[in-house]
């Protein structure tokens, strides 16, 4: 991650729309990352099937990957102070140092991140069922 920039880091909720075909809006075609909080989250759900598991790291592949090993003192910080002020879950707070730290635009659908004042966030919308 060292200097890395990105453009946009997609949050969880985003590509578990995006899976579910619940999207009614594209993501930006842009230089595009996640954290490996987000990794974590899509490929640790039980019920996950061989053929969803692969849809996830194809899709991955395709993405830069915001690791934790190399900004890890300067994530740690940032994610102490956005818990402190927000009482965020510390998932939600990674993933929002990750996009702080890499001076990336937050893709999100999550109410309570949409509140954080030291990131751009932007929201995509989804269909109605």
């Amino acid at each position: 991650m060292n200097g890395m920039k990105l453009d946009y880091l997609i949050d969880t909720n985003i590509f578990i729309s995006l899976f579910n075909d619940q999207l009614s809006e594209p993501i930006p075609d842009s230089q595009l990352g996640y954290s490996i909080i987000t990794k974590i989250e899509l490929l640790s759900f039980t019920s996950l099937s061989e053929e969803e598991e692969k849809l996830i790291r194809t899709s991955l592949k395709s993405l830069s990957e915001i690791s934790l090993n190399s900004n890890i003192a300067d994530i740690a910080e940032k994610t102490i102070q956005l818990r402190q002020k927000y009482n965020l879950k510390i998932p939600d707070a990674i993933i929002v140092s990750s996009a702080w730290e890499t001076q990336s635009i937050l893709i999100t659908n999550d109410q309570q991140l949409k509140k954080i004042n030291e990131i751009e966030i932007i929201s995509l919308g989804t269909k109605t069922p």
